[in-house]
């Protein structure tokens, strides 16, 4: 890390010692209280009910959902392990109310193999929405030690251009920043393909070999409308803005790519502002070419990588629809914004009965008032998590975890995406005893205890699990599974422990790409009829005007917060003492055309909710704009830490297609004055 620490680290006493920490396993009472239980038999309990449930519902009865505090390795997907062995496909995560749109962006245009170029290899970056400064997540340019990276880069040269309503940590080193209204994105990379095309700024031979001139054409119709000027009036941009930044990333620069984050993502047509956004970098060959290395975890099992496109699969497709609105499945995903309806509404299929690991539900899902009707309905939900969270006090069992610093573990790991941005590993041992008195398990076990107890053949990582002991498997086991095969295995990262005690970066052959097979010629589909379809309703939405929002006063966008990360943290008492809630950010201009001043209250209000918030003055906002980071404030009705902007997000309308994601930034609210009290 070379020295850099993340609030986890600079707050790890209070996360694993502080008041707030469950030490035993808990049971919910007649009286809505909670009493100590043991482990195991919660797990004798929790088992029964499992069974009594899928005898009369069915597997598909049972559902489980994953949060980013549930990806530590011996877990990570342990979940879905579980549900296959039960016969249920009800897996739930975070990942579909992020930035799913990056899934369906490559099922419908495809992918390239060798993937976008890191940090290193770049000449310019482009960010849309993206503030990794704080986020430390916009893979695989940006990771840990986020500024440092960038100010490194920046000083050999690199240049950077931001696309953000406020002037960000990220956009304060930009050479180019645009301030556009929010939810006009598709309108701004619609037009910088436009542009790149129009001015022969794109890669030439790299369009031709794997694009093609008929798709290319394709492309150039349906842009059409999408001039500079128009993207600009829409988005409140001033004249010549866009063109300057195509001729900087198109022009001026050979490599480096552009890249969405949370802001699109959860914006007005995410998934066609992310597709343009990918056409971007397709049309200006922004990827890793034979004889580059590649980034990739040492966990996961080699593989050759080619210079060559993955045709675009629709995977999605073959999914039969869900009983809600009709939405599928993304990969292993069911749609978390639907899950609330999956529970509430009868019939076949319906859920009853949820396990929860690393995530609240409670807090982060979409139309908190709906989630926290579903979830207090279930005739079981389990809940993983070291503290006394929303979804936790909803919970018929909390099983509190091992956290970081007791148990084995090793860098995080996705079979199917990387996550990191550089080949470091290293074994980790734990360093510090569980608290005394405690009774802790770690997060893998219930899924093994439950399926022993129910009898189900399990497997993890495509291994079969040994039932037939008398002794559970140890996490060191878990762990040697899941590094199976992989490009080192836990012997070899133990061993590698004596001399390099802080890990180390690792070289591995499967790591250069190499050249495109013979007969590889699939291509890019830069303008299927679907997208091409959106664009067109995007030219007939309110998105498409400066003036397109009605009767609201501003549009709520989402923020990152440094010391939180979504709901962790914020119930620290260190946190709080720095960030007591969560703001309502404005422009010091709109706080003082309101009659208000920073401290005063504010109803922020959407056709859906409101809530209360602390008004405070951001000079880096556009005006008319309200930035308010999300999953604070307790369950609705409670007074507490913050406020839950989730009661202000509807998931039955301004929902995308394929992935259901619902509006969840560039929301259309009013503001005014609030008369009611703010919880201090």
């Amino acid at each position: 890390s070379k020295g850099y620490v993340c609030f986890k680290g600079l707050q790890a006493e209070e996360f694993h010692h502080g008041p707030q920490r469950l030490l035993r396993p808990l049971k919910r009472q007649p009286d809505g209280s909670f009493a100590e239980i043991g482990l195991e038999q919660a797990l004798d309990e929790i088992a029964d009910r499992l069974r009594a449930i899928t005898a009369q519902g069915g597997p598909q009865a049972v559902a489980t959902f994953k949060g980013t505090a549930g990806v530590n390795v011996s877990t990570h997907m342990i979940q879905l392990d579980f549900l296959q062995a039960l016969g249920s496909n009800q897996f739930y995560s975070v990942n579909t109310i992020d930035q799913s749109a990056k899934a369906v962006s490559f099922e419908r245009q495809g992918g390239w193999m060798a993937g976008q170029q890191s940090i290193d290899q770049s000449e310019v970056l482009l960010f849309f929405g993206c503030n990794p400064v704080i986020s430390h997540s916009t893979m695989p340019v940006m990771g840990p030690d986020p500024l440092r990276t960038l100010k490194a880069a920046k000083a050999r040269g690199m240049k950077l251009i931001v696309i953000d309503p406020r002037h960000t940590e990220t956009a304060q080193h930009a050479d180019l920043f645009l301030q556009p209204l929010p939810g006009r994105d598709t309108a701004i990379a619609a037009a910088l393909v436009r542009t790149v095309l129009d001015e022969g700024w794109e890669d030439k031979a790299f369009v031709a070999e794997h694009v093609g001139a008929g798709r290319i054409a394709g492309l150039r119709a349906a842009l059409e409308p999408f001039t500079c000027d128009f993207a600009e009036s829409a988005a409140g941009l001033a004249p010549g803005q866009i063109r300057a930044v195509a001729q900087l990333f198109a022009r001026d620069c050979a490599s480096g790519g552009a890249f969405a984050a949370t802001g699109p993502s959860m914006a007005a047509f995410s998934n066609t502002t992310q597709h343009l956004v990918d056409t971007l970098n397709i049309v200006c060959g922004r990827y890793r070419r034979a004889g580059q290395k590649i980034v990739a975890d040492m966990i996961n099992a080699p593989y050759p990588v080619h210079a060559e496109v993955i045709a675009p699969q629709r995977s999605y497709a073959s999914h039969p629809p869900s009983r809600i609105r009709g939405a599928g499945m993304l990969g292993f995903d069911r749609m978390a914004s639907t899950l609330a309806e999956e529970i509430l509404t009868p019939g076949e299929g319906q859920v009853r009965a949820l396990i929860v690991s690393g995530s609240n539900p409670a807090s982060c899902l979409p139309d908190q008032q709906k989630a926290v009707e579903a979830l207090s309905s279930l005739d079981l939900l389990v809940t993983m998590d070291p503290y006394m969270t929303t979804t936790a006090r909803l919970s018929h069992y909390v099983l509190p975890p091992l956290m970081m610093y007791e148990r084995h573990d090793l860098p995080i790991s996705d079979p199917n995406f990387n996550i990191g941005t550089t080949t470091w590993a290293r074994y980790a041992p734990p360093v510090i005893a569980p608290p005394p008195g405690s009774e802790l398990t770690d997060d893998w076990y219930p899924y093994w205890a439950l399926a022993k107890r129910l009898g189900l053949a399990m497997k993890f990582c495509g291994h079969e699990l040994d039932f037939t002991a008398n002794h559970p498997p140890s996490t060191e086991d878990m762990l040697a599974l899941r590094t199976a095969g992989g490009r080192i295995t836990l012997d070899e990262l133990k061993a590698d422990l004596a001399q390099h005690p802080s890990g180390r970066v690792h070289d591995h052959p499967s790591l250069e790409v190499l050249p495109a097979r013979p007969g590889a010629d699939a291509k890019f589909d830069v303008m299927p009829a679907d997208v091409a379809a959106e664009l067109g309703e995007f030219l007939a939405s309110r998105w498409a005007r400066p003036e397109g929002e009605g009767e609201a006063t501003h549009l709520m966008v989402s923020r990152r917060m440094n010391r939180v990360m979504n709901t962790l943290g914020n119930n620290l008492a260190a946190t709080l003492r720095l960030d007591p809630g969560n703001p309502a950010w404005l422009h010091p201009d709109d706080i003082a055309a309101m009659g208000m001043a920073p401290g005063d209250r504010v109803e922020i209000a959407s056709a859906t909710g409101s809530i209360v918030a602390e008004a405070q003055a951001d000079p880096a906002l556009r005006r008319g704009v309200v930035s308010i980071s999300h999953c604070w404030g307790g369950l609705p009705g409670e007074k507490g830490a913050g406020s839950n902007t989730n009661l202000l997000i509807a998931t039955d309308r301004d929902v995308q297609p394929i992935n259901a994601m619902p509006l969840m930034s560039s929301v259309p609210v009013r503001l005014r004055r609030a008369e009611v009290a703010l919880e201090k």
